[in-house]
């Protein structure tokens, strides 16, 4: 018997010490006497907490087996076709953080070649592999400067949909500044039912974060565009991101759009993704960057002073087969030219593309993923790996962050989770 790799330990208050088992979600509360037993493996409740998951009879290499075997069954689990589909690269906007300025050099907007080889690229999938629902998301550059592609393409792939019996939805990301009343109903009828946004302030400082190429008032038009949305039953969710100055408009923010607009709005840390921090319009004071852990403890401060909710926690610290859609082998992005990634952080850098749907693809480049985090030394060592599984691979090699938040704010939470349950009596006691 020997304690699990996946346990982890913290002290609470007045010598109370707890225990979290990333893998199994188990937690308990314990005294001094009871933590010695653990700490030692020996002792009437090591069988009980050999039970509850926090000691094992497996080795480390057994665990971690274990895990492998869950992310496998994972890539593969499920009846659903994900496609997330780019069909310009081109932006409106001349927003001075964007990382992706780059890709404004592939020109122009998918043809009709291309979206005929995508819809048939999906019909070689389900022939190979029916699955039961397919779920598109609309990406860019930004996909509301090419709605007739959005149209066409819809037209096709819902048609092949309904014949077949597959279940079809629609999701897009957009800036939203040329969205008007027949986008709208168009988007309708192309079955999206969401639309997500950022809106990075109120009005002056979201102008000033995401400039309009040609002048429009960028904000407004998000506004307007979300209430269009609402009107025709698609719903419209926005991110905000982040940095020291721009965080104090966040709550207020928030409070105003779900009140008055009827928008979700979140939070996200701005990062430079590009590396030029600190140069043309990017840079201090306008702009001033939280590092990684100052945003992980800014982002646990924000979720306790909700109060303690149980359930909440559960669902942040629950174990996951995976992280990520591109995680699993039914997921596949085709941009402007017909080129396929499995990350959408790498869209448009040509090192990354795995084929065109042009071209007939092999069965192991149809099944590879984004990541595997068992492929990674420093994944496979980590107690998170069954809450996080890898986290965002291509974000933690952009920004170099120190992977999931949580390695530096799960002491905190699992306080938070304790505080959910009161007054306890016994050396040992599972809360969950």
């Amino acid at each position: 018997m020997r304690k699990s790799r996946y346990t982890v330990h913290c002290e609470g208050q007045d010598g109370e010490h707890l225990l979290y088992n990333t893998a199994y979600g188990a937690f308990a509360s314990m005294d001094e006497t009871a933590f010695s037993q653990f700490e030692t493996c020996e002792g009437p409740l090591a069988n009980q907490m050999l039970e509850d998951g926090f000691l094992t009879e497996l080795t480390p290499e057994e665990e971690l087996a274990a895990q492998k075997a869950m992310f496998e069954a994972a890539r593969d689990a499920g009846d659903e076709f994900f496609l997330v589909v780019a069909p310009t690269y081109a932006c409106n906007l001349r927003c001075p953080y964007c990382y992706e300025l780059g890709h404004n050099g592939i020109k122009g907007k998918m043809s009709m070649e291309v979206v005929d080889s995508t819809v048939r690229f999906v019909e070689g999938r389900f022939a190979e592999r029916p699955f039961k629902r397919m779920s598109v998301q609309w990406y860019g550059g930004d996909p509301s400067l090419a709605l007739d592609v959005v149209e066409a393409f819809s037209s096709k792939i819902i048609a092949w949909c309904d014949e077949h019996g597959v279940e079809y939805n629609a999701m897009m990301l957009s800036n939203c500044n040329v969205i008007d009343e027949a986008a709208v109903k168009m988007l309708v009828q192309a079955r999206v039912t969401s639309v997500y946004m950022t809106i990075d302030g109120f009005e002056e400082t979201h102008n000033a974060r995401r400039v309009s190429a040609v002048g429009l008032n960028s904000y407004e038009r998000n506004i307007e565009a979300a209430k269009l949305f609402a009107a025709y039953g698609i719903k419209a969710k926005a991110v905000m991101n982040v940095d020291k100055v721009n965080w104090p408009e966040f709550h207020s923010l928030r409070d105003m759009l779900r009140e008055e607009v009827g928008i979700d709005l979140t939070c996200a840390r701005l990062c430079d993704y590009g590396h030029f921090f600190d140069t043309r319009d990017f840079k201090k004071p306008a702009f001033d960057l939280f590092s990684h852990d100052e945003f992980s403890r800014l982002t646990h401060e924000e979720f306790a002073s909700g109060g303690y909710d149980a359930e909440a926690i559960r669902d942040l610290l629950s174990p996951v087969p995976r992280f990520c859609n591109g995680q699993r082998h039914n997921y596949y992005i085709v941009d402007t030219l017909g080129d396929v990634y499995m990350c959408d952080g790498y869209i448009g850098e040509q090192d990354h593309v795995v084929f065109n749907v042009k071209d007939e693809p092999t069965d192991e480049q149809k099944r590879m993923v984004s990541h595997d985090p068992h492929d990674s030394e420093q994944c496979r060592a980590c107690y998170l790996l069954p809450i996080c599984q890898g986290n965002c691979d291509w974000e933690r090699r952009a920004t170099g962050m120190q992977c999931h938040p949580l390695l530096t704010t799960l002491p905190d939470y699992l306080r938070d989770y304790r505080a959910c349950f009161g007054e306890l009596s016994g050396s040992y006691t599972r809360l969950a």
